[in-house]
């Protein structure tokens, strides 16, 4: 996990940590958290368990987090804004690539990060989301799609309109339920389901692009 920094400070906290010895705590309960997400899941993460793995009376816990969900909010949005990077780095090495490689790129991008991060995967695929992050989420995966349509118009002869952005929309959709279906199924990511979403999404793309229906 990329612990916060302070040009990333974490989001929801009841209190901002002003001092170092209060920034290197919360540091701490994340990090505790993180790593029993990642090895037992959200099941076993409790309050004591959090304060016995950070190293701190469970009133400290409770001095920066409301409750255990306050905790899986906090590191799920950490995570979703440290992804949103991921994405700009995948668009720009799509956009710089043949146009028939864009779906491995952006995909295998993010599976490589779902990956190195099981304790969001733990968060994700057991959709324990609040509903403002969920909306995050979905603002990630139209942005995606919006990156997409920008390649695909920049890259073939597809003409832009509501059915180009459907398209788009729908190929990032399916690509997503699948990566959550194939992290459920395999902390690691099943393999067999990683490569069906990327062979559908190839699919998808190709009709794209050369369909009569985006001319």
């Amino acid at each position: 996990m990329t612990e916060p920094g302070p040009d990333r400070a974490l989001k929801g906290l009841r209190k901002e940590p002003q001092q170092a010895r209060s920034r290197a705590r919360v540091r701490a309960i994340v990090a505790a958290a993180d790593r029993i997400l990642a090895g037992e899941g959200v099941e076993a993460l409790t309050i004591r368990r959090i304060a016995d793995g950070a190293g701190v009376p469970t009133g400290t816990v409770y001095q920066f987090f409301e409750d255990k969900a306050a905790v899986l909010s906090a590191l799920a949005q950490h995570y979703m804004d440290s992804f949103g990077e991921t994405m700009a780095e995948a668009v720009e090495a799509a956009s710089r690539a043949p146009l028939a490689d864009l779906v491995d790129i952006v995909f295998d991008r993010f599976v490589e990060r779902y990956r190195q991060n099981p304790g969001y995967v733990a968060i994700w695929t057991g959709r324990h989301l609040s509903p403002e992050l969920l909306r995050a989420d979905d603002a990630n995966n139209d942005l995606l799609a919006e990156s997409i349509r920008r390649i695909l118009l920049a890259r073939s002869d597809v003409v832009d309109g509501p059915p180009l952005a459907l398209a788009c929309r729908a190929a990032v959709r399916v690509a997503d339920a699948l990566l959550q279906l194939a992290f459920r199924i395999d902390p690691h990511g099943d393999q067999d389901t990683l490569d069906e979403a990327k062979r559908l999404d190839r699919l998808y793309v190709d009709e794209i692009v050369t369909s009569p229906r985006f001319r």
